[in-house]
C-alpha cells in the first residue's frame, strides 16, 4: 500500500480479475496437489479465462461482513473511496471457495472421511456468513469416473456426501489426477468462472440496491457506489458497463465544491477515475475519446492547487497523471494502435518530466532551508515523524485537525520532510529517457535533441557531470550541422563547463579551440579568456585560479595531467571554422623532371591571435602518403597582394620569412606556405593531391594535432568580391597529374595518297627513339575496329598472292638504341568505301631505377592518432575526396618488377578509302530489247558498264567474265578485253557478252554432281532427257536435294542476291575448304537492269561474335583461283556464305520472295594505279533471272554482212524442247515490200516431233541500202490438228517470236561502190 498522495495505488493499476480460493491443497508436500495447482495457475495463455487463483491456508481468516444499514438518511461518510476496498476484493475475499479432498468411492474409510469433509464445509460456511461466496467440493481420485448410471456405488455415495455437507449436487466435482489432468482442469476452471460471474452479478445487484436508497445529499456515496459498480463490471469483464459507471462516477465529482481541504481527495479520486476511463477507452478501441478525456481532465484540475505551501504536491499529481497516461498510450500502441508524430506517448512523458521539474522548483521555493534533493536525511529529522500517521482509511484524506494552525503547519512540515527523500533528478531523467525513446520512434529528431539537452542539464544539476558531458558532446555535432548558432553556442559553453569540472583535457581543448571562432556568440574578452585558459592547459596548469576552483576539481586536474598523452587529435572538419585553409599546385600537370610546388594559404577566422608550432601537408599519389614540411613563409595583408604574387611571381616577390617553432598567426592576415619536392620520386601516370593539412598547437609536453581535409569547398553564400572570395583571386589546382613520357615517335605515309577499294594499300611506319634511353621489346599492334571486321583486312604478307589476311597484326621491331629508328610495312585491304580508323598500340619495355625519397618528404606515420582516422563519417568523406579523377591518358604504364616497366600508348590511324569503279549490268535480248524472261536454250546479252570513280589515274589491264558452269558464253566472249589507255574519273567502258543456258534452274548441276558424273559412265542421252522432263522432275529435284548440296547451291543462287551485293571479293576461310564471298558494292537486279546505288555492308557477321569466322583469312588475289574451272572462263564458284541463324531465317524469306534467283557469274576488272607495278583485281557478282522452260526454241541465222541486190539466205530453226509433237502454222509476211524480195513458203503447216527441230529457209534479195526491216515471221498453233491449244498459248508463242527474231538489218552498198 502506497501512502504517497500523488501516486496511483498498485491495486488500481492492475486489471481486475475474479478471485477463486483453493482450500485443502498442500502444494509444498504433496506432489499431486502441486501438479493440480500448476495446471490451474501456470501457462495462462490468452485463450484461457481471465481469473486469479489463490491457495487458502487451513486457518484462513475471511473478512467479516459489516452489518447492513437499514437507512442511509443520517449517514455521512468521511471520504469517497476506502483504501482497503479494492485490495479486499482483489486479493482477500474470493468469489468462489473450492475445497479439494482426496476421497475414492470405494475408500475403506469412506464414513470417517465423509464426516471430516462435512465438518470442513461447515467451518467454511461459518467463516463466510453474510457473504455470497460460492462453496464447491472437488474429490481427487486416481481413476477416471465411469459414465453416469453405470457406477451405482459412486451415485449412492455422491448423494450421501452432498447431503452430509449440505451442498447442491452441482457443487460436487470429480478431478481424476491422470495423464489428462489439463483437460479436466480446464473444464473445472470453466465451471468455477461461471460461479464467480454469478457471485459478482449478485454483488452488483446488492450495490445497486444500496445506491437506490441514497438521496440527493449523498453525493460522495453515489460516487463511491458508481465506482464499485464499475470495478465489479471489470471483474465480470463487462468493459462497456464498467466504462459507463466510471464515467457517471467521474461526472459526480463536479457536484462537489472544491476547497483547500478536500482538493487533494477530489483530485485523487478524479485521477483514479480518469485512469480507469482512459484504460477502458483504449481497450475498446476509441483512442481519440481517451485522449480528449485526458486533456479535459487536465484542463479541469490543473489550476486546483490546494494549499499554496504544497504546490509541489500539485505538480507531482500532474506529473503522475501524464506518466500513467503515457504508459496506457504505450500499451495501446503495443496492441496495434497507430500513433502519429503529433500525438504519441513521448509528448506525455515529456510533460510529466516538465511537471517534475516544476515540482522540484516549487519544493525548493517552499522550503525555508534549501537542501539538495539528494542530501541524506539525518536520523534526528525523522525521529519523531511518522508519515503513516498523516493518512486515513480514505484516499486523499489526511489525519489533520481542521482549523488548528499548529496541526496544519506540522503536517506541511512532515510532507516537506517526506519530499526531501524523493530523488527529483532521477525521476526527471527517467521520464526524459522514456520521452526520447518515443520521439526517436516517431522520427521527431529535433525535439529528441532538445530532450537530450534537458537531460544533460539535469545530470549537471544532480552532480553527475560525466554523463552530462557525454550528452552534450553527442548533441554538439547535430546542432553544429543544423547551423543553430545561438543554441550551439549555449551548448558549447555548457560542454566546456562540464569538461572543466570533470578535468577532461581532450574535450576541454576541443571546445576551447572551437569557442575561439567568430561564429560562436561571445565577446572578444571572453574569447581571450578562453585562449588564456587553453594555454594554461597546454602548460599543465588548471585553467582556473586556485581561489575559484574546488579542491577536488583541482586534484582531479593534477591527476589527469600526469596521465595525458600527446598529441590530442582534433579534426577541424568537424568543428566550427576557425581556420580558412586552401592548397593548390603550381600547375595541373607536370613532367617527371620538374619540381612539385604546393602552396598553402591560411587565414584566421577569429579576432584573437593563435600560436602554432608547424604546418605540414600530406601528399598522396593514390598508394603512398608523403608528409611535406616547410621552412619559410610569407604574409599578405590583402587578397590583392596575393593575387599579384600568383600572377607575377618573378616581379613581385614578397618578403620570405623563416618558419619558427612557434609562429603566431594574426587575425586579418593571409599566410602563404610553400612546399617543394622533386616529381621524379613519384610514379608516372599518377595524380598527386593534398589529402590532409596538419598543424600543432601547444607546448612540447601537451599539444593538440589539428587536422583538416585539404579539399577546397566553395561556400554557398559568397561575397562575389575579389576582396573577400579566395577562389576569385588565385587559380586552385587540387590535383597535379604526373604526365608520363613516351619515348617512341611514329611517322606514317598516309598523307601521300588515297586508298581505293579492292586495293592492297601499303602503309610504311617509321618508329624512332629520340631520347637517351635504351628501349627493348619495341613493337606495335594494328587492329581493325569491330564494326569494320570482315570488311577491312590487314596483312604483312608481301608475296605476290598476298593471301593471308587478318583483323589484327603484331609487328615486333626489337630493340632501339638511343637516337635510332626503324621502319615497318603492312598492307590494308578494304571491301567497302568508308573512312577506316585503325587502332594502333605502341609498346616497349624500359629499365628504370626509382630514386630514393627526398629528405623533405617523410612517409606519413601510420601510428600518429588523428581524429580523421577515428571518425567513420569523416573517413567516408575523405575517401570520396581521394577518388581519382579520370584522366584520358594515352600512355599506360605496367610495372613488371622493381626495375622494369612497360609503357603502352594507343593511337589511331585514319585512312580514307574511295571507290575505284562503278559497275552496272543489264540483260538484253538479241534484238537489243530489255530482257524480261530467260528461256532455256535461248541466247541473251549481258551489257556491262564500267565507270571510273577514283581521282587517281588508273590503267585497266583487262576485263573478263567468268560464267557459271550451267551457262555458255559465245565464242567471241571468251576473249579477254585488253586495254592500253589510262583512265580518269568519269571515263566509261562497256562490254557485251552473249550467254545461254541449256537447262532450267531446277536442272542446274552442282560441283559435286559434276564430279560424280565425270566418274560415272554416261547414260543414254534420250533416257536422261525423258527422266528429267517428266512429271515436274526438275522442280522436285531441288526440293529433294541433299543438305550439303542444297545449302551450297541455295546460298550461292538465292542467298547472295538478298545479302551480298554484286561487287564482291572472293575470300577463302582457313577454317574450311570453302571460300567465303563478301561483297562491297550494293547492286540490285531488277527485271531488266542491274543498278549500283553505292557502297554498303554485305555481311554483318563479326569475328568476335561468331566463332565460325576467324580473324586470319585467305583471299584470292585472282578470281580464277576461286573458280572450279570446267571450261574456258567457266566453272563453279567455290564460296559459301556463313550467316547467323537470325539472318538465315530472314534470308530464307527473301529467297521465297525472289523466286530462286541464281548467280550467273563474276565480272572481273584487272587494274593498277598509273605508274605503279602493283596489280589489283575488282570482282562483281552478277545475279540473273529465273530460267523458264520455253514452249519452243527459235534460232535465226543470217549472214554477217549483207549487200544490196545480192541474195542472202535467211534461215530459221524451230526446235521442240517438249516431249510432245507440236503442230504450227508458219507465215512470213512482207510489210515493207520495197525493202526485200523474198522466195520460199509464205505459209506452211509444220509438225515438229518431240525434241526435234524444223528448218525454214528463205532467200532474200535486198533492194535498198541502210537499216531495213526484215520480213516478219508469225507462228501460231494449228488448233484443228491440236485442239488443246487456245488463244492464250498463241499469245505466248507470239511473244516468244517477237523476243527471238531480229527486226532490222543493215544493208551495205554494192561491193563495187565500196571498192571505189
Amino acid at each position: 500500500m502506497s501512502f504517497d498522495a500523488t501516486a496511483l495505488p498498485t491495486e488500481l493499476l492492475v486489471a481486475p480479475q475474479p478471485l477463486i480460493g483453493f482450500c485443502g491443497l498442500d502444494v509444498t508436500r504433496n506432489s499431486v496437489h502441486k501438479s493440480i495447482w500448476d495446471a490451474f495457475s501456470t501457462n495462462r495463455k490468452a485463450d484461457r479465462a481471465s481469473v486469479q487463483f489463490k491457495v487458502l491456508p487451513a486457518n484462513y481468516d475471511f473478512p467479516v461482513a459489516k452489518p447492513k444499514r437499514a437507512s442511509y438518511e443520517w449517514y455521512h461518510p468521511k471520504g469517497i473511496l476506502k483504501r482497503n476496498w479494492m485490495l479486499k476484493h482483489l486479493h482477500v475475499l474470493p468469489s468462489v471457495v473450492v475445497l479439494f479432498q482426496d476421497i475414492e468411492w470405494n475408500d475403506a474409510q469412506w464414513t470417517e472421511k465423509q464426516v471430516q469433509c462435512a465438518a470442513t464445509i461447515q467451518g467454511l460456511k461459518n467463516s463466510l456468513q453474510e457473504r455470497n461466496t460460492r462453496l464447491c467440493l472437488v474429490l481427487l481420485q486416481k481413476a477416471a469416473p465411469l459414465p453416469p448410471g453405470e457406477d451405482l456405488l459412486a451415485s449412492e455415495r455422491a448423494a450421501s456426501l452432498t447431503t452430509a455437507c449440505g451442498i447442491n449436487s452441482k457443487m460436487l466435482f470429480i478431478l481424476p489426477h491422470t495423464e489428462h489432468l489439463l483437460g479436466y482442469t480446464l473444464r473445472l476452471e470453466s465451471a468455477f468462472v461461471d460461479m464467480a460471474q454469478a457471485y459478482y452479478t449478485l454483488m452488483s445487484k446488492r450495490i445497486r440496491t444500496h445506491r437506490d436508497q441514497l438521496t440527493a445529499a449523498h453525493v460522495t456515496l453515489k460516487i463511491r457506489h458508481q465506482f464499485k459498480l464499475g470495478f465489479v463490471a471489470e471483474m465480470r469483464q463487462d468493459f462497456s458497463t464498467a466504462l459507463k459507471h466510471y464515467t457517471q462516477s467521474y461526472a459526480g465529482l463536479d457536484e462537489i465544491r472544491i476547497t483547500d481541504t478536500n482538493c487533494l481527495e477530489i483530485k485523487t479520486v478524479a485521477g483514479f477515475l480518469n485512469y480507469k476511463i482512459c484504460r477502458l477507452m483504449f481497450k475498446l478501441k476509441v483512442p481519440r475519446d481517451a485522449i480528449n478525456h485526458f486533456i479535459s481532465h487536465i484542463d479541469k484540475y490543473k489550476n486546483r492547487v490546494g494549499f499554496k505551501d504544497l504546490l509541489f504536491e500539485h505538480y507531482a499529481w500532474l506529473s503522475t497523471q501524464h506518466s500513467v497516461f503515457a504508459d496506457l498510450f504505450c500499451e495501446a500502441v503495443k496492441n496495434g494502435l497507430p500513433a502519429l508524430q503529433t500525438q504519441h506517448p513521448g509528448i506525455y512523458f515529456q510533460k510529466a518530466a516538465e511537471y517534475i521539474i516544476k515540482r522540484k522548483e516549487a519544493f525548493f521555493q517552499s522550503s525555508a532551508i534549501l537542501l539538495s534533493p539528494t542530501e541524506p536525511m539525518s536520523p534526528t529529522t525523522l525521529q519523531n515523524n511518522n508519515t503513516m500517521n498523516l493518512y486515513t482509511e480514505f484516499f486523499g484524506i489526511r489525519a489533520v485537525k481542521t482549523g488548528e494552525p499548529a496541526s496544519e503547519q506540522q503536517t506541511i512540515m512532515l510532507i516537506r520532510e517526506n519530499e526531501k527523500l524523493f530523488n527529483h533528478s532521477n525521476a526527471i531523467i527517467n521520464l526524459l529517457g522514456q520521452a526520447m525513446g518515443q520521439f526517436k520512434i516517431y522520427k521527431c529528431l529535433r525535439f529528441r535533441k532538445k530532450l537530450a539537452i534537458d537531460m544533460a542539464e539535469e545530470y549537471f544539476k544532480s552532480g553527475d557531470h560525466a554523463k552530462a558531458l557525454t550528452l552534450y558532446s553527442l548533441m554538439l555535432p547535430d546542432y553544429r550541422s543544423d547551423k543553430w548558432s545561438s543554441i550551439f553556442s549555449d551548448v558549447l559553453i555548457k560542454t566546456l563547463r562540464c569538461a572543466l569540472i570533470t578535468a577532461s583535457i581532450a574535450d576541454y581543448v576541443l571546445c576551447s579551440i572551437e569557442a575561439l571562432s567568430l561564429k560562436i556568440r561571445s565577446e572578444q574578452k571572453e574569447r581571450i579568456a578562453v585562449l588564456e585558459n587553453l594555454w594554461k592547459v597546454f602548460q599543465s596548469v588548471p585553467p582556473m585560479p586556485q581561489s575559484q576552483i574546488a579542491p577536488e576539481v583541482r586534484d582531479l586536474w593534477e591527476n589527469t595531467f600526469t596521465t595525458i598523452k600527446s598529441p590530442i587529435p582534433i579534426d577541424l572538419d568537424k568543428l566550427t571554422e576557425i581556420f580558412e585553409m586552401c592548397t593548390t599546385f603550381d600547375g595541373a600537370e607536370l613532367k617527371t623532371n620538374e619540381e612539385v610546388r604546393v602552396h598553402l594559404i591560411v587565414r584566421l577566422l577569429t579576432d584573437v591571435p593563435i600560436k602554432i608550432r608547424r604546418f605540414s601537408v600530406l601528399l598522396s599519389d593514390g598508394t603512398n602518403n608523403f608528409k611535406l614540411q616547410t621552412s619559410q613563409y610569407s604574409t599578405f595583408s590583402q587578397l590583392s597582394d596575393m593575387r599579384e604574387y600568383f600572377i607575377n611571381k618573378s616581379t613581385t616577390s614578397p618578403k620570405v620569412l623563416q618558419f619558427e617553432n612557434d609562429l603566431k598567426l594574426q587575425p586579418n592576415m593571409y599566410y602563404h606556405f610553400l612546399y617543394t619536392t622533386e616529381a621524379q620520386q613519384f610514379l608516372e601516370n599518377t595524380q598527386l593531391r593534398v589529402t590532409r593539412i596538419e598543424t600543432e598547437m601547444g607546448t612540447d609536453k601537451i599539444f593538440a594535432l589539428l587536422t583538416k581535409n585539404a579539399a577546397f569547398t566553395i561556400n554557398a553564400f559568397r561575397y562575389h568580391r575579389r576582396t573577400k572570395d579566395l577562389d576569385d583571386n588565385i587559380v586552385i589546382n587540387p590535383i597535379c597529374y604526373i604526365a608520363p613520357t613516351f619515348h617512341l615517335v611514329t611517322q606514317t605515309n598516309l598523307d601521300n595518297k588515297t586508298m581505293l577499294v579492292n586495293e592492297y594499300h601499303s602503309v610504311i611506319t617509321t618508329v624512332s627513339n629520340p631520347f637517351n634511353v635504351f628501349l627493348q621489346n619495341v613493337g606495335f599492334n594494328i587492329s581493325v575496329p569491330s564494326h569494320l571486321r570482315n570488311k577491312v583486312f590487314l596483312t604483312t604478307d608481301i608475296s605476290a598472292n598476298r593471301q593471308k589476311l587478318h583483323s589484327q597484326i603484331q609487328i615486333d621491331i626489337g630493340e632501339l638504341s638511343m637516337h635510332s629508328s626503324n621502319t615497318a610495312n603492312f598492307y590494308v585491304f578494304s571491301l567497302i568505301e568508308t573512312t577506316i580508323t585503325l587502332q594502333q598500340k605502341m609498346c616497349y619495355t624500359l629499365d628504370v631505377m626509382r630514386p630514393k625519397a627526398m629528405p623533405s618528404i617523410a612517409l606519413a606515420d601510420s601510428t600518429t592518432p588523428t581524429s580523421t582516422d577515428n571518425s567513420p563519417e569523416n573517413a567516408r568523406n575523405i575517401t570520396n575526396d581521394l577518388a581519382p579523377v579520370k584522366v584520358l591518358s594515352p600512355v599506360q604504364i605496367d610495372i613488371i618488377n622493381d626495375r622494369r616497366l612497360r609503357k603502352t600508348r594507343e593511337d589511331t590511324l585514319t585512312i580514307h578509302c574511295n571507290p575505284e569503279f562503278k559497275f552496272s549490268g543489264r540483260f538484253y535480248t538479241l534484238n537489243r530489247k530489255p530482257l524480261t524472261k530467260i528461256y532455256r536454250g535461248e541466247n541473251f546479252l549481258l551489257r556491262a558498264n564500267i565507270e571510273v570513280q577514283t581521282e587517281q589515274d588508273v590503267d585497266i589491264l583487262e576485263t573478263y567474265f567468268i560464267c557459271d558452269h550451267n551457262l555458255v558464253q559465245s565464242t567471241y566472249s571468251f576473249k579477254r578485253k585488253k586495254y592500253t589507255n589510262t583512265y580518269r574519273k568519269g571515263d566509261k567502258l562497256e562490254d557485251v557478252i552473249v550467254l545461254r543456258t541449256d537447262a532450267v534452274l531446277s536442272d542446274w548441276i552442282t560441283a559435286k554432281e559434276f564430279e560424280r558424273r565425270k566418274s560415272e559412265p554416261q547414260p543414254n542421252i534420250f533416257s536422261h532427257m525423258r527422266i528429267s522432263r517428266t512429271n515436274g522432275a526438275g522442280l522436285n529435284k531441288i526440293e529433294n536435294m541433299s543438305n550439303s548440296n542444297a545449302l551450297g547451291k541455295l546460298n550461292m543462287s538465292k542467298s547472295l542476291l538478298g545479302k551480298i551485293s554484286t561487287n564482291m571479293t572472293i575470300i577463302n576461310n582457313t577454317a574450311s575448304s570453302n571460300a567465303l564471298m563478301v561483297g562491297s558494292q550494293n547492286s540490285i537486279m531488277s527485271s531488266s537492269t542491274i543498278s549500283d546505288e553505292g557502297k554498303t555492308q554485305t555481311t554483318n557477321v563479326d569475328s568476335e561474335q561468331s566463332p565460325k569466322l576467324l580473324q586470319s583469312r585467305l583471299i584470292y588475289n585472282k578470281a580464277m583461283d576461286a573458280i572450279q574451272a570446267t571450261g574456258h572462263c567457266r566453272g563453279f564458284i567455290k564460296g559459301l556464305v556463313t550467316l547467323e541463324q537470325q539472318q538465315l531465317q530472314q534470308l530464307q524469306q527473301t529467297q521465297i520472295q525472289q523466286q530462286n534467283v541464281p548467280i550467273f557469274g563474276v565480272y572481273c576488272i584487272k587494274w593498277k594505279r598509273h605508274g605503279s607495278k602493283d596489280e589489283n583485281e575488282s570482282k562483281f557478282v552478277v545475279s540473273g533471272f529465273e530460267v523458264h522452260d520455253p514452249p519452243l526454241n527459235i534460232y535465226c541465222t543470217i549472214e554477217e554482212k549483207m549487200f544490196v541486190k545480192m541474195p542472202v539466205t535467211f534461215k530459221i530453226v524451230l526446235k521442240n524442247p517438249t516431249p510432245k509433237v507440236i503442230h504450227l502454222i508458219a507465215t512470213l509476211s512482207l510489210n515493207h515490200a520495197d525493202s526485200f524480195i523474198c522466195s520460199g513458203h509464205k505459209q506452211l503447216d509444220i509438225s515438229i516431233f518431240a525434241f526435234g527441230e524444223k528448218e525454214l529457209v528463205y532467200n532474200l534479195y535486198p533492194l535498198l541500202v541502210g537499216w531495213q526491216y526484215l520480213p516478219e515471221l508469225t507462228l501460231e498453233y494449228n488448233t484443228q490438228t491440236d485442239p488443246s491449244k487456245d488463244e492464250s498459248q498463241n499469245i505466248l508463242l507470239s511473244e516468244l517470236v517477237q523476243h527471238s527474231m531480229p527486226k532490222k538489218v543493215f544493208i551495205l552498198p554494192p561491193l563495187k561502190q565500196q571498192n571505189k
